[in-house]
Order: C-alpha cells, then sequence, then structure tokens
C-alpha cells in the first residue's frame, strides 16, 4: 500500500468519525406537546418553554437565539418549542395570546415570561436570574 492510501484511508476514516459525531449530536432543545408537558415540568426544576407557530416571522427571528442559550445552558435547564398550532390545550392554560412568548417554569410553576423576540443579553439575564 503507497503512502497516498494510507494517508486517503487515514483521511477517509476521520471524515467519517466526524460525520458520525455530527449526526449523533442532540438537539438543545425538546419538542413540547400537550401530552408531555406535564411530564418535563414535573422531572425538571427549570424549564423555559419558547412558543411559537410556523407562520410567524418574529418567531423564526427568535429561534437561533432560544437555540443558541438552550446549547449553552443545556446542562442547567430544559429548553423545549411548543408549537402553538399544533398544541392550543397548553397554550391557552397558560394565557399565550402573542408569539413568541418564552414561559419560564421553576419546580413545575409558571413563574415568569418573556413576551416577544428578544435579543440574547435578555434572554441571557433571564435565565442567569433562575440558574440559582
Amino acid at each position: 500500500m503507497s503512502e497516498i492510501d494510507t494517508l486517503v484511508r487515514e483521511i477517509a476514516k476521520r471524515l467519517e468519525e466526524k460525520a458520525e459525531k455530527i449526526l449523533k449530536k442532540e438537539e438543545a432543545t425538546i419538542t413540547i406537546t400537550d401530552s408531555n408537558i406535564d411530564d418535563i415540568l414535573t422531572k425538571n426544576r427549570v424549564v423555559f418553554v419558547d412558543c411559537w407557530a410556523p407562520w410567524c416571522a418574529p418567531c423564526h427571528i427568535y429561534e437561533p437565539i432560544f437555540n443558541k442559550m438552550a446549547e449553552k445552558y443545556k446542562d442547567k435547564i430544559v429548553f423545549g418549542r411548543l408549537n402553538v398550532d399544533e398544541n392550543p390545550k397548553t397554550a391557552d392554560k397558560y394565557g399565550v395570546m402573542n408569539i413568541p412568548t418564552t414561559l419560564i417554569f421553576l419546580n413545575g410553576n409558571l413563574v415568569d415570561q418573556i413576551v416577544g423576540a428578544v435579543d440574547e443579553t435578555t434572554l441571557e439575564e433571564y435565565i442567569k436570574k433562575y440558574l440559582v
């Protein structure tokens, strides 16, 4: 086997390993639905829920900000996204009138909410407030 063949095989092996890691990477946010929200709130101390809809332009602006904070704090807080069109029961239960709205739960209780698409700094201030 030539030196070039060896290099090609080594590079191919490394690329394959990287691809596997990328494909296995867990999402930092979970999908929240009418049927799983109670279970999620019961099992987690702090939960941030992004209430959104596919047709909502500000929701799409806010999504990468929410996802970035979810990635940063995924070991400390549960971040979930709730499609209000598909889960109207939960949206009604918590009085979500505008989207995006971020519902903040502490020990299963709604303790705060952020109405509208906010920037990273604002969202992170809320996160730090409830990390204590």
